[in-house]
């Protein structure tokens, strides 16, 4: 009896990792790709502040900015607007190797597919301009229940400009 109900319980237990299985393998791995811009705190129309230091001058542990900078398709700023991407960084590394993000990708309402939804990314930045990966945990909208990865690295920058491009590599579980 004891032999029965193991083996049907390890029968069960193989469906199911086969179900699972089938349904992430049936899953559309989705690549969008464009740049973000962004305007340096102390520029005129400036797309990100400073709000909190402990320190005045060069940016050092417990730093937190918020921004709101511009999505376009290309590195051009006269490029197609496709959004804005919003969120906060904290420098949180006592070296000043990384920053923490989180933001969330607002699509403007004629991006097609996507028009009026959001993706939301979080997890570590270099601050040196390397590429950075961060983990796309969730959407809202067409993107409700995404998940995957970003990864970014910088294109240009000037005085007062940043030029960030992105890849975003994602699936919807249904």
């Amino acid at each position: 009896m004891v032999a029965a109900r193991c083996a049907s319980l390890v029968l069960m237990l193989l469906l199911s990792c086969c179900g699972a299985a089938s349904a992430a393998a049936d899953e559309k791995l989705t690549h969008l790709h464009f740049y973000f811009h962004e305007v340096v705190a102390g520029a005129p129309n400036a797309t990100v502040v400073k709000v909190a230091s402990l320190h005045k001058g060069a940016p050092t542990f417990g730093d937190v900015n918020v921004l709101d900078n511009v999505l376009r398709e290309g590195p051009d700023p006269a490029s197609r607007l496709i959004g804005r991407v919003q969120g906060f960084g904290v420098n949180a590394s006592l070296d000043g190797s990384s920053i923490f993000s989180a933001f969330d990708f607002v699509f403007s309402s004629d991006y097609g597919e996507y028009s009026g939804s959001t993706l939301t990314a979080q997890g570590q930045f270099d601050p040196t301009g390397g590429p950075s990966e961060r983990s796309i945990v969730g959407g809202t909208g067409k993107l409700r229940f995404a998940r995957g990865y970003m990864k970014s690295r910088l294109v240009s920058s000037t005085n007062t400009t940043i030029v960030v491009v992105v890849d975003m590599y994602f699936t919807l579980a249904h």
